[in-house]
């Protein structure tokens, strides 16, 4: 499981790509612009906006993608402790729990289409 600080350390690197990428567009249109007319001008101001909103729509989407991955990390951690929790308060009942779903398992495997059982 990723750590918090793991998370900002591929979240800065995830950023800086983008910042790198944003650039290097930039000054692809830059070097456009400058060979030229008033329309082409116009043109690569409205291409460096465009760049711009990618961008920032880029690191908003990589924003929310970090917020739910350490949601879903907290998630997990309360699962496996409630899971636990149960285990240690009912192990009986856990061993049939756990019995009765490889009897089951086996049982899908083996009655399955293509199955070694099929017919």
């Amino acid at each position: 499981m990723e750590k918090p600080t793991e998370t900002n350390a591929a979240k800065k690197e995830f950023n800086s790509g983008v910042d790198s990428a944003s650039g290097s567009i930039h000054r692809a249109i830059d070097n456009v612009a400058e060979a030229g007319s008033p329309a082409i001008k116009q043109v690569t101001a409205s291409a460096h906006n465009t760049v711009d909103k990618m961008a920032s729509g880029v690191n908003h989407a990589a924003e929310a993608i970090s917020k739910k991955g350490i949601q879903l990390q907290h998630l997990q951690q309360q699962v496996t402790e409630g899971t636990r929790d149960q285990v240690r308060s009912h192990p009986l009942m856990s061993l049939g729990v756990a019995v009765a779903g490889g009897m089951l398992f086996s049982w899908w495997l083996s009655h399955r289409p293509g199955g070694h059982n099929a017919k």
